[in-house]
This record gives C-alpha cells, sequence and structure tokens, in this order.
C-alpha cells in the first residue's frame, strides 16, 4: 500500500469513527429520556410512599401504641445475645410446627445407588426441620425430611453413609430465600422496623421470630450480597459517560465505640449515575468526613462528579488530576431563594439577591429547553458555549464586584458561591454534565424517608449493613424490577450463576425474573 492509498484509508476509518460516535451518542440520548421518565415517575411513587410507609407502618403496630424513635439496625443486640445464650441451645422450641406444615420435601442424595456395586441404597436415617417461606401476603411452614442413605451390601460394616447436599444460604435455620427477601423488603424497602415486623410475623404465623434473630438473618443477607454490591462500586466508577452525582445525608448512631461517644452524627454518601447511562445507586455508610475514610473509592476515577460543596471531593482532585468537580448550581440558586423569601415586597426590586437568581435562572431556562428539544449531548455543548458565556460573565460581576455587608444573609450566600466558582463551570466541557445534583439529591430521599421512622441507628455494623442493602433494592428499583422476586431470584442463583446476570441492571435480569 502507497502512502495516497494509506492516507485515503485513514480518512475513511476517521469518518466510520465519526459516524458510529454519533450513533453512539443517540443511543445514550435514547436511555437519558428512558431513564429521565422512569426516574420522574419513580419521583411520582416516592411524593406517595412517603405518606404511605407512616401509613403502611402502623399496620404492625397495635393501635394503643405510638409511633416512636425506634433504631435501624438492631445488630448490636445480637452480638450480645450471642454471647449470653447457652451453648447449644436451640431456638423455637416452644413453637409447634408440625401444625403449621402445609408442605413436606424429602431431601436425598444424589446418587441412589452404591458408587462401589451399583446397588440401590437403602433408607439409613432421616433428620428433620422446618422452613419458614413466603408467599403472597402470607407465610407458610414446609417440613424437610432430609434423609441419608447406606449401601447394605457393599461394605456394611464400615456404615458409609450419603447425605443431600443442600442449596439454601441459611442452612439449618428456619430461613429460606423466599422468607429473608421477604424481610429484607419490609425492612428497608418499607421501612418497617425489626421490632414491628417481629410482631407482625407472630401474629400472622404465631412464631416467635426475635428482633436479634431478624437482624442475624440481614446481616447474612448482606454478606452473601456484598459480591453485587462490589460489583456495582466498580460499574458506577467505569461508567459509559464518566459522570457520578455524590450527595450525603446525616445518621445517629445510638451505640458507640467508647472513642467515638461523643460523636453525635454520622453520614450516609450517595453516588449515582447520569440518566445517560446504567442506573445504580450506591449508598455507603461512615461515621465521620474524613475523606481518608469516606471516598476512597474513588480515589482513581476519571470523570466528572457532580456534588455540592464538600471538601473532600477538593481533596480527591488534588490527589488525582483525573477528577473534575461540577458543583451543583441547584444549592447556590437555593441560598438566593432563601433570600428572596424573606425579603419584604418593597425591597425586591433593588435587591441583589433578586439580580442574581434572575441570571441564575436564564441559565435553568437555557438547561430546560435543550431537554424539551432533544438536543443531543454534544448538540447540549455547542449551545451551552454559545449561549451561557455572556450569561455566566453577568453572574459574575454581580457575584464578585459589590461590596456586601459582612455577616448579611446575602455576604454568606456570595461568599459561599465565590468559593466554589471555579467549579461551577466545568458542564462546559461535557454535555453529559448537568448543572445541578438533582439526581442524587432524589436518591437521597428515600433513605431520609425511611430514616424519619427508624432515627437511628443501633451500630456503625449495623448502618454498613443497612446502606449494602438499601443500594440493591434502591437499584432495583431505578431498574423497575420488582424488589422481592429480584432478592429471591439472586439468593436463589448466586451460587451457580456469574455476579453479572444478577446484577439489577443486567440486560437478561428482568427475562429471568419472570420466568421463574
Amino acid at each position: 500500500m502507497n502512502l495516497k492509498e494509506a492516507l485515503r484509508e485513514n480518512e475513511q476509518l476517521k469518518k466510520m469513527n465519526k459516524a458510529l460516535q454519533k450513533e453512539n451518542e443517540k443511543i445514550l440520548h435514547l436511555l437519558f429520556k428512558a431513564n429521565k421518565k422512569l426516574n420522574d415517575i419513580l419521583k411520582e411513587k416516592e411524593n406517595i410512599l412517603e405518606k404511605y410507609t407512616i401509613e403502611h407502618i402502623k399496620t404492625f403496630i397495635p393501635k394503643t401504641e405510638v409511633i416512636k424513635a425506634v433504631i435501624i439496625n438492631e445488630t448490636e443486640s445480637l452480638v450480645k445475645e450471642k454471647k449470653t445464650r447457652k451453648e447449644k441451645a436451640k431456638n423455637f422450641t416452644s413453637f409447634d410446627f408440625e401444625r403449621h406444615v402445609s408442605e413436606t420435601r424429602y431431601e436425598r442424595p444424589e446418587t441412589q445407588q452404591c458408587p462401589s456395586c451399583g446397588q440401590d441404597l437403602s433408607l439409613a436415617s432421616e433428620k428433620v426441620r422446618y422452613v419458614v417461606e413466603s408467599i403472597p401476603a402470607t407465610l407458610k411452614v414446609t417440613k424437610i425430611i432430609k434423609q441419608s442413605c447406606k449401601c447394605s451390601v457393599c461394605n456394611p460394616k464400615d456404615n458409609q453413609l450419603y447425605y443431600p447436599i443442600t442449596t439454601s444460604l441459611f442452612p439449618g435455620s428456619i430461613m429460606t430465600h423466599s422468607f429473608a427477601s421477604y424481610i429484607c423488603y419490609h425492612k428497608y424497602e418499607l421501612g418497617i422496623p425489626f421490632e414491628h415486623l417481629s410482631r407482625h410475623i407472630k401474629e400472622t404465623l404465631d412464631i416467635d421470630v426475635s428482633k436479634q434473630n431478624l437482624a442475624l438473618y440481614m446481616a447474612k443477607m448482606s454478606t452473601i450480597l456484598s459480591p453485587i454490591y462490589q460489583h456495582m462500586k466498580d460499574d458506577l466508577l467505569s461508567n459509559m459517560v464518566k459522570v457520578i452525582h455524590a450527595d450525603e445525608t446525616t445518621l445517629s448512631v445510638s451505640k458507640r465505640p467508647l472513642e467515638d461517644k461523643d460523636r453525635k452524627k454520622s453520614y450516609v454518601y450517595v453516588y449515582t449515575s447520569s440518566y445517560y447511562d446504567r442506573q445504580i445507586a450506591i449508598y455507603d455508610f461512615h461515621e465521620s468526613r474524613s475523606i481518608n475514610r469516606t471516598a476512597q473509592w474513588l480515589r482513581d476515577y476519571q470523570g466528572t462528579i457532580v456534588c455540592d460543596d464538600y471538601a473532600g471531593y477538593t481533596k480527591l482532585k488534588k490527589e488525582n488530576p483525573n477528577i473534575k468537580l461540577q458543583r451543583c448550581f441547584a444549592h447556590v440558586r437555593r441560598r438566593f431563594t432563601d433570600i428572596v423569601k424573606a425579603l419584604p415586597e418593597e425591597n425586591k426590586k433593588e435587591s441583589y439577591a433578586v439580580k442574581i437568581l434572575n441570571v441564575i435562572g436564564k441559565l435553568f431556562h437555557l438547561e430546560a429547553s435543550y431537554k424539551e428539544k432533544n438536543l443531543l449531548p454534544s448538540d447540549i455543548l455547542r449551545k451551552r458555549n454559545e449561549e451561557h458565556p455572556l450569561i455566566l460573565k453577568t453572574l459574575e460581576d454581580l457575584i464578585f464586584n459589590p461590596v456586601y455587608k459582612p455577616n448579611s444573609a446575602i455576604f454568606g450566600a456570595v461568599a459561599y458561591t465565590k468559593k466554589i466558582w471555579p467549579e461551577l463551570t466545568t458542564y462546559l466541557s461535557s454535555g453529559y454534565v448537568e448543572i445541578s445534583n438533582n439526581i442524587a439529591e432524589r436518591a437521597v430521599k428515600p433513605f431520609v424517608i425511611n430514616r424519619k421512622v427508624f432515627m437511628t441507628s443501633g451500630s456503625y455494623d449495623g448502618a454498613r449493613y443497612t446502606t449494602l442493602l438499601f443500594s440493591i433494592i434502591r437499584t432495583a428499583r431505578l431498574n423497575d424490577l420488582n424488589v422481592s422476586k429480584y432478592l429471591e431470584y439472586v439468593l436463589d442463583n448466586i451460587q451457580t450463576k456469574k455476579i453479572e446476570e444478577l446484577l439489577p441492571y443486567s440486560p437478561s435480569i428482568i427475562n429471568a425474573i419472570k420466568n421463574t
């Protein structure tokens, strides 16, 4: 091939690459529209759910009992309970399982013939256990008879026994995958505290499952599902459009280690993908705001973090120049809106807060118009760089030029804006970056709704179990999955299928659940 032909082929490859990039951009744009529509529907549901959760929890509580502050996870009680429990003591000794049995299943070894002589195995012994299964609107007890077998012909004196292999993730307990999913859904999706969920199970089935045991089962479940959680974090780090939205909320912990006895608040950090990507929501508990503990999993990230003014992200950016920050314009707007709300009507005309709000409003108006016109990210980027610089210059003059009275409300709002000003305009470099952090703020809300019921967490470990399970449940919701069915399917298949096939946003997961 001569130089001329090589150059011609190179040009053709460039054109093909450009066409593929455009096609990919169109696909991501369609994904944005679908995710935006789904999230708008979920937002309406969340508004209803906030009222429903409080009403629904009343069905788990006697009418004479006032809904009081209870802890989000009683795991620390479990540790104490395990230490004080008598050795080899059995649970549920006073409960008549046999009276509630609706089904009996036999478990036998996989092989029915002696591997040595081929003779049929004969029954050697039986071991009975009971499990509780969840079916819609009720619970049922299944009797499991675990049969061991032996060969009566081949070496009978050796007493070689063959046992069935259990596939349960909760062997030796009453817990089934459906029952674990039932508990997890009611606890972390509907916000029913263990104390009241335990009472509900007692009233439904007349079986005492203590809140400590419920917490233990959920701790076990979080351990089982931790590979899914970790894979979700990895996928969020490597997201297609290189954008992560981040926010946080507070969480009080009632029982803290001695070295943390004076700590009043801990934090739950929320990280989400943009609408241009697979929908992922990560909830991450940390006892402090130290960036060395909180967001270190982002230290090697290459992309933009849309966030508030949390200084920890500034430190991350200094340590990793591949990280860009887009500070939230909605946070800025909110500070000036609060000022304007408090102003008398006659003072608004000359108010700098009103002028600043009007300028910011133009930015949001343009952003909304781009979405209404269904512009592709590349077109949004072009329009931004054509229309926003003059508006931003006007805003910059209003922020930096006037001399505002120290300690006034507007002085504080202006100081906040000055501090983050260099990182308010990162969106001008990517059409996939939003100017506000509404996506992450919306993801925080479901946790805040549940926190209104729990008020506090029982322990640091309990909070970690909670946020791990909450991450998986919320991501399932964001991908329009039936949470209970999804959790049960994952527990049924996590020992045999690849983790990639069990993720809430796996392309095959919806059909897989339907076919179960």
